[in-house]
């Protein structure tokens, strides 16, 4: 298989693995309610990201095989397509059981195998950088998909990755590109402060509404910021046009998050926010994805 074509489903096996992995994360509300004798199925727009993710995951891990053949790990196989298949059984019992559970560890050992596994080797640091971003902007959007602690927690996790891939993103970037980062860095740590408030105070009784909406308005700030940095990004010439239309769609997908955070913070549109949210994260994907091929180019 071509590498770049390598590398391309690569970056959709691991990006549809963690989507899939984040509507497997637990509910400790629904849990607790369980345990009272009541139960729910999964909402609709992690109903639908989790097919999304599955089938995303499965078409890429099929086409892999398809040309790698005897390349991929055996292991590696099984976990990732044992995983994929697991993680459907929760929707056709329409509710979360212990087979949840054990499709979330598999995907999520499968995700730190996968670049190994597939011996991927990118020819820059920036594009490390690039694809370690992506996966953080997913976690933190994921959360207007599905606004319970494990998301938020996931959210905060993912921000500090944020933190971190920036410097090696930065790496790449000329100074046009470097200003972005600058603001990609402030909208890190508002949606930082987000994530803690939601982890520290978002269970609590009587005030859960009024945390939901604090949470949301400091992510639009958070969202509006990051705008600003893709819009930076644009003009890098590091990036060459294909990355700097990426940028582009990076841009459009911050203006879905705002919609969503809107959307999300009234009670009975909270189904439309996910939704808007799971085509903000279509964005995320081909523009990082875009960014990253930029970038490889260079060489």
């Amino acid at each position: 298989m071509e590498e770049a074509l390598k590398k391309k489903y690569f970056v959709q096996l691991q990006f549809c693995t963690l989507l899939t992995a984040c509507t497997l994360l637990p509910d400790f509300g629904a849990i607790f309610a369980s345990m009272l004798g009541s139960s729910s199925g999964l909402e609709t727009p992690v109903l639908i990201a989790r097919v999304i993710g599955v089938a995303g995951a499965g078409w890429a891990l099929y086409s892999l095989y398809n040309s790698m053949k005897e390349q991929i790990p055996t292991p590696y196989m099984c976990i990732m397509g044992a995983g994929l298949v697991l993680a459907i059984i929760p929707i056709i019992t329409s509710g979360y059981d212990v087979v949840g559970y054990v499709a979330l560890i598999l995907l999520f050992i499968a995700l730190y195998m996968g670049k190994q596994s597939l011996n991927i080797v990118w020819k820059q640091a920036g594009t490390q950088g690039a694809y370690l971003i992506m996966f953080a902007v997913l976690l933190h959007i994921y959360y207007n998909i599905d606004g319970k602690i494990s998301t938020a927690i996931a959210a905060f996790v993912g921000l500090i990755m944020y933190l971190i891939a920036l410097g090696k993103f930065s790496q790449s970037l000329d100074d046009a590109g470097m200003s972005g980062i600058s603001k990609l860095k402030v909208a890190v740590w508002i949606g930082l402060v987000a994530s803690a408030i939601k982890i520290l105070l978002g269970g609590l009784p009587f005030i859960g509404f009024v945390i939901g909406i604090l949470v949301g308005i400091i992510n639009i700030v958070a969202f509006i910021f990051e705008y600003m940095g893709y819009g930076n990004l644009k003009a890098s010439e590091s990036l060459h046009s294909v990355g700097q239309d990426g940028a582009g769609k990076l841009r459009a997908s911050m203006i879905l998050s705002i919609i969503a955070c809107i959307l999300s913070m009234i009670s009975f549109l909270g189904w439309a926010g996910g939704i808007v949210s799971i085509i903000a994260l279509w964005l995320v994907y081909r523009g990082w994805t875009m960014i990253q091929e930029g970038l490889e180019s260079d060489i």
